[in-house]
């Protein structure tokens, strides 16, 4: 009989290495995603628990692959907020690069306010 030797990662018919695959793109997509933190660690773990049987004869393998990636980083951002005429909130982001912010100092043509959409007051 000819004996071939492979990877504990390629036993349950290939579960295993399926499954690790899968966590390290997960990984590899969270370190190209410009929302999270660059510099952060990103981990995989590999759990394999053996657990034989009285005899030691046969031994139940269970398999675990689970990544560990940098959560997506908190946005921040300031709004002004007022009442209109009737009471109902009016709110305005502040940003600096936004092309039609308002300038309190700028001359020349008035460009457009972006106002934030907000649910009417109950």
């Amino acid at each position: 009989m000819k004996t071939v030797e492979t990877s504990v990662l390629e036993m349950a018919k290939g579960a295993i290495l399926e499954q690790t695959d899968n966590e390290m793109t997960k990984i590899l997509s969270n370190i190209l995603d410009p929302n999270t933190d660059p510099k952060k660690v990103r981990s995989l773990t590999i759990t394999v628990k053996f657990k034989p049987d009285e005899s030691r004869e046969y031994v139940s393998v269970e398999a675990q692959a689970k990544s560990n990636i940098a959560p997506i980083m908190p946005i921040a951002t300031r709004m002004i907020l007022e009442a209109d005429k009737d009471g109902n909130p009016k709110a305005m982001e502040l940003t600096r690069d936004d092309p039609n912010q308002v300038h309190m100092f700028e001359e020349g043509e008035e460009q457009p306010v972006k106002v934030l959409r907000l649910a009417r007051s109950v």
